[in-house]
């Protein structure tokens, strides 16, 4: 259309174009002053002044800093920073939520970052040609590179992308700096050095821990795309980075805290959803950080085995995305596309993909799959699994404009071109201002005063369901306009596998078999000295000189719980269970002095209460009826002279079907 030719020469105008850019940056240099996400912001002063003041071994056990340890440099430096405008031993100062030094500081990283993701789509732009991505042919008057000025055009449209300048200028967070790494990581294997590309993808994985679930979709894509060789290459950058960025822990021979952040964020915030508008944002009705994601979901599964059943199965098929064609058109005969805007190259099967990538055809389909199959993963984990944030589908905004100039490849004609471009465009506005809702409430519902004012009235719990939903609908018409790609069989694949994880899941329920209580991880778990153990007594949690078997009176078991009084085990088990059978005791280890009561509630009602246990008695066991009992509840009361030696065991406990 002629609007549209016009708005593009426009653009191409050197001085228009700047102008354009200082008013983005204007935009965001204006939302600097808000407090945005206070608890984020303060998170970062703490964490780097503490790396500042005594290096990042001895720093960060002061804090509780639970991202990737080489992140914690990045903040030190900010605290560096902030160091030669002001001190940051100022406490009043310091600590003030608007601190608008430190606040220009620390945004200062995720704006500069949107401004790289600007420049690498320009980049791809201006090498669309030589990288094998989709070349624009639609000519406009006065323009010579059209492709340059389309991805300029893309880099603009996520400059002014409210999610954009919410994330990273109003809310302070760093997701556009773990995009615009990974990118960067992207473009060099693009550029066939994939040394470099590993060694990127690496810092960008240690700056933004999310990046872990794109790691082996990088380094398949790798694979395919420079051979055996170059998938080394990769791995062996990535490795080195991984030891230089960690070496002073590995000096210091302290990498179990490396270990631990990496691993702490499991179960981290144990709940059913972290403002995700997401599947368990509707199973919970709107109160996902109320509800634990262990209650139990799909027979005796809980939710969050569920919600990762869910995402294994989803990335499952972002990689089949990638493979078909390669490593299954044995298994699913290649479907080719009757039309489709995406040229479809041909192969043999079992032929190596990176034979051809000097083929255009072959290449570019090769990253259209890498490019989708990012999305598919991307929106795995935000939408299925438990514990997901809010700002967890933030890289799709730039993964959907890496990916909608596929679409428009090859075309010559205007109009075609046009109404194609519209579609994207109407899709990607009706994400962002899906999305940006729910970026917005969840912002809300933590700083009312720092959101929008005029927007407040819309956080309303029904409107957040309808959100999940929409959410969740978009997602799948992705994967229905994928269809030429995912084709039937492919997600009948990932559907099967599935269904099949609940069902060996659900064994013991299905056959009626009994299911020991250790199978069940527990609501709530409270212990009055050290940390309940599973199948050995509670001196374990010392570490692995003091592990053994449960035993009371040299009495041993295999299966139970090691805990020590006063203590609570709570269970979901959701009325999927008629009997409870247990043993309980005083274990061996425990002292002289040991003295405890065992109690077991069903929905707060008493069902059992034993008499008093003491050191060296045999032990006692019980068999309860406790159909219909949504919540189990295992006490161990200290007896009433104090919990001095009261380490007390739930000997082979099970429950029967």
């Amino acid at each position: 259309m002629p609007y549209m030719k016009r708005v593009l020469s426009f653009i191409s105008n050197r001085t228009t174009l700047n102008i354009i850019l200082l008013v983005a940056l204007a935009f965001r240099i204006v939302l600097i002053p808000s407090p945005g996400f206070e608890a984020d912001i303060s998170f970062w002063k703490s964490w780097g002044l503490a790396v500042k003041d005594f290096g990042i071994v001895k720093g960060l056990p002061l804090t509780n800093f639970n991202y990737p340890t080489p992140f914690a440099y990045v903040l030190a430096v900010m605290a560096y920073v902030y160091s030669f405008f002001a001190d940051p031993h100022n406490f009043n100062q310091f600590w003030n939520n608007t601190n608008l030094t430190f606040l220009a500081v620390a945004k200062s990283l995720p704006i500069m970052a949107d401004f790289g993701i600007f420049a690498v789509l320009v980049w791809l732009g201006k090498n669309a040609k030589r990288l094998n991505l989709p070349t624009v042919n639609v000519p406009v008057s006065g323009v010579k590179d059209v492709t340059t000025l389309f991805y300029t055009v893309l880099g603009l449209i996520y400059l002014f992308n409210p999610l954009s300048l919410f994330d990273g200028a109003l809310w302070g967070q760093v997701d556009s700096v773990g995009v615009l790494l990974f990118l960067l990581a992207v473009c060099c294997i693009l550029s066939k050095k994939p040394l470099l590309g590993g060694i990127v993808y690496m810092v960008s994985m240690m700056t933004k821990l999310q990046n872990m679930i794109y790691g082996p979709i990088f380094f398949l894509f790798t694979w395919q795309y420079l051979g055996f060789d170059g998938l080394m290459r990769a791995v062996a950058g990535s490795g080195g980075t991984f030891i230089l960025l960690n070496f002073e822990f590995i000096k210091a021979r302290s990498m179990g805290r490396v270990a631990g952040d990496l691993t702490g964020n499991y179960d981290y915030f144990p709940w059913l959803s972290l403002n995700a508008y997401n599947v368990w944002w509707i199973v919970s009705g709107a109160k996902g950080m109320d509800v634990s994601d262990k209650i139990l979901s799909v027979g005796m599964l809980n939710a969050k085995t569920v919600g990762l059943f869910l995402f294994s199965s989803t990335y499952l098929l972002s990689v089949l995305t990638m493979l078909k064609g390669r490593f299954l058109s044995f298994v699913i005969p290649a479907k080719e596309p009757e039309s489709s805007q995406v040229s479809a190259p041909k192969w043999m099967p079992g032929q190596a993909r990176h034979d051809n990538t000097d083929d255009p055809v072959v290449s570019r389909e090769l990253i259209f799959r890498f490019i989708s199959a990012l999305i598919i993963a991307c929106a795995g984990f935000f939408l299925f699994q438990t514990e997901s944030h809010d700002r967890y589908a933030f890289p799709i905004s730039i993964f959907f404009l890496l990916w909608a100039p596929f679409l428009a490849t090859t075309i010559t004609d205007t109009a075609k071109f046009t109404r194609i471009i519209k579609s994207l465009f109407f899709h990607y506005l009706f994400f962002t201002v899906i999305y940006f809702y729910n970026m917005h409430n969840a912002m809300l519902d933590n700083y009312p005063n720092n959101g929008v004012p005029f927007l407040t009235f819309l956080n309303v719990p029904s409107l957040t369901i309808v959100a999940s939903y929409l959410q969740i609908g978009m997602f799948f018409y992705f994967l229905y306009h994928m269809r030429r790609y995912i084709t039937v069989p492919l997600f009948t694949i990932t559907a099967g596998i599935f269904i099949g994880l609940l069902v060996v899941g659900n064994k013991p329920l299905i056959l009626k078999q009994p299911v020991y209580i250790t199978k069940l991880t527990p609501v709530l778990s409270t212990t009055g000295y050290g940390q309940h153990q599973k199948n050995m007594p509670v001196n374990a949690w010392f570490g692995i000189n003091k592990w053994g078997f449960l035993s009371v009176q040299y009495a041993f078991y295999r299966y139970g719980i090691g805990t020590h009084a006063p203590s609570r085990e709570v269970f979901d088990i959701n009325r999927r269970f008629s009997t409870l059978n247990t043993d309980f005791g005083i274990d061996t280890n425990g002292g002289p002095q040991g003295s405890v009561v065992f109690s077991v509630y069903g929905d707060g009602k008493l069902l059992f209460a034993s008499p008093l246990k003491k050191r060296f008695e045999f032990p006692g066991h019980v068999e309860l009826d406790i159909r219909g009992i949504k919540t189990l509840e295992l006490n161990i009361g200290d007896g009433g002279n104090g919990n001095f030696d009261d380490h007390a065991d739930w000997l082979n406990t099970y429950l029967i079907p």
